[in-house]
């Protein structure tokens, strides 16, 4: 068994948990959430990570009347501040040990420590380093479905587990642009569901698998995105950005690689060999 140091540990002053427990039944459930919000504060390298009440609910498996009456006592001991930036709500942590004397408590584990130990970081920028391999659990939805939770938080739209796996499965190996389509549709309509079209009916997943030759030879495409009004390509070997549609593209350019004599000479190569041939 390998065993790895201590990587962004999360270090709570004797002091809080002190006033933690003077709370009696709520010890836990404040510990429980004042420490959610350090390990998202350190995942997002802030003290004001993004977590809003819909967002901790699912990650810590709480009922939502839970999650607001321990937020309102951390607020109550002015640990934590909400602050609001347009349309999300972001958790202000007062107080965060910073990376160096995080280090200097594990290297030191017996030494006492002061409430001058912390650091306010409304005044000074945290040094704490994000874990870049640590994936959370509560972060394991995609990025288009977690834009549709964040749509149904905002419009007051309830739902569950059940409808989070139902969505999940609709938006299951589909392509991101299809994804993007269908989710994006539906939040402009203020729809409280959305609607993605079958595989059959498609008009960009029958692309998949296929190649295109362009400046570079690019194999076998795998997924279609739309970014900044261009759409990404992403193919095994490379990824091509380009405002050509999807369809006009590979109807230009694109091939089966399993019927390589039939792939199109890009431009640069057709026009070498037919000099050559002129020549003779």
């Amino acid at each position: 068994m390998e065993l790895q140091p201590i990587e962004n540990a999360i270090v709570i002053h004797p002091h809080v948990l002190q006033r933690f427990i003077k709370h009696g039944k709520d010890y836990a459930n404040l510990l429980a959430l004042y420490t959610f919000y350090l390990y998202h504060a350190q995942l997002q390298k802030t003290n004001q990570p993004l977590a809003t009440d819909e967002f901790t609910r699912k990650g810590m498996n709480w009922a939502i009347d839970r999650v607001k009456k321990t937020k309102k006592i951390l607020k109550e001991m002015k640990l934590i501040e909400v602050v609001q930036k347009q349309k999300y709500y972001y958790i202000h942590l007062f107080f965060i040990y910073t990376k160096k004397k995080v280090g200097e408590i594990l290297g030191k584990s017996t030494t006492s420590q002061k409430d001058s130990e912390t650091v306010d970081l409304s005044q000074k920028k945290t040094e704490i380093k994000r874990e870049t391999e640590s994936k959370p659990s509560e972060q394991s939805t995609s990025p288009i479905l977690s834009k549709w939770l964040e749509y149904c938080d905002k419009r007051g739209i309830r739902y569950g587990k059940s409808n989070i796996t139902y969505w999940e499965n609709k938006l299951k190996n589909r392509l991101t642009i299809d994804q993007e389509e269908a989710v994006y549709n539906a939040i402009n309509k203020k729809w409280k569901d959305f609607y993605i079209v079958s595989i059959k009916e498609s008009k960009y997943h029958k692309l998949l698998g296929k190649s295109a030759m362009k400046e570079k030879d690019c194999h076998t495409l795998i997924d279609i995105s739309y970014r900044d009004n261009k759409y990404v390509y992403q193919f095994t070997n490379i990824r091509a950005i380009t405002a050509e549609p999807p369809l006009q593209m590979f109807a230009r350019c694109g091939y089966d690689r399993a019927e390589v004599k039939t792939a199109p000479i890009a431009s640069v190569v057709k026009d070498t060999i037919m000099g050559i041939v002129k020549r003779f």
